[in-house]
């Protein structure tokens, strides 16, 4: 079995308890036996050396009781007890059978003071009989500050898991919204990177159409212009071959024989001719702007 530091604590401390509770047993016989007789001495030394380790009991193992005052004043009162026995038989024993060998003492521990031999066995009878219940008294507190202590760090460590679990599935729970932001945040600026390109598209259609526009505007009045230039080509052509004709007509008579009458016919005739390439420049000039 492989010994810990609180079985060692708590191994000692049982020693040193079970030595002061043997020899203060005794002792607080001697000094019951002052009031009552031999058995009841025994009685009343047992029941204060029970009650003194129901306490310690208490101490030990229940956590509220440390805390509280009761228990506490308690174990004063019983390790006083002890105390008093302690002094009592101890006294008692220097009186008996070692007033001389009190000076083996008094001479080198208060060679600077001259003390009576009376307060010198008051002095030795308190050292011997009250430092040992003193001190398992003071020992007791030790052992409950440190078993309060291991209970502290054993429910800190049965904690730790469930905070660790704890806290790893709080920084999940961050890590998973601070992605959502940035895909947020990429989202947006991907709309407002869509919706200037769609801007741009949009723009460069418009000004292709535009340009479509006004190339055709252009090509259309280019085209006009060309076929007005044409039908007015081919007018002038048309009235010079009519000016030829009628200088012909009018050669004519003079080296044929004609009357007024023939004459007036061929006027007629000119006119007529006139009227009718007219009429025909007008239809044509007509069709070509319908056709536009």
């Amino acid at each position: 079995m492989k010994l810990t530091k609180q079985t060692v604590y708590i191994g000692l401390f049982s020693i040193l308890y079970l030595i002061v509770a043997f020899s203060s047993f005794f002792h607080a016989c001697a000094f019951f036996g002052l009031a009552n007789n031999s058995w009841m001495s025994i009685i009343l030394a047992f029941a204060f050396e029970v009650g003194q380790a129901a306490v310690l009991f208490s101490l030990l193992t229940s956590t509220k009781d440390r805390s509280r005052v009761m228990p506490w004043v308690l174990m004063g009162m019983f390790t006083l007890v002890q105390v008093i026995g302690n002094v009592y038989s101890s006294y008692k024993y220097i009186i008996i059978n070692s007033v001389e060998n009190l000076r083996y003492f008094k001479e080198p521990i208060f060679i600077w003071t001259d003390l009576p031999d009376a307060q010198a066995n008051v002095i030795i009878v308190y050292l011997v009989g009250a430092l040992l219940p003193i001190a398992a008294l003071l020992l007791t507190s030790m052992i409950t500050n440190y078993l309060t202590d291991q209970e502290e760090l054993k429910k800190k460590q049965e904690k730790l898991p469930e905070d660790t679990e704890t806290e790893i599935i709080l920084k999940k729970d961050e890590t998973i919204d601070n992605l959502k932001e940035v895909i947020q945040n990429r989202n947006e600026e991907l709309e407002k990177i869509k919706q200037e390109f769609e801007e741009l598209k949009q723009s460069k259609e418009n000004a292709d159409i535009e340009e479509e526009e006004e190339l055709r505007n252009n090509g259309s009045n280019d085209s006009v212009q060309q076929e007005n230039e044409d039908v007015e080509q081919s007018a002038g052509e048309e009235n010079e071959d009519d000016v030829e004709d009628s200088i012909e007509h009018i050669e004519e008579p003079n080296e044929q024989e004609s009357d007024t009458g023939e004459s007036e016919q061929e006027e007629t005739e000119f006119e007529k001719n006139n009227s009718e390439n007219s009429s025909k420049d007008y239809k044509k000039r007509e069709s070509h702007f319908i056709n536009l």
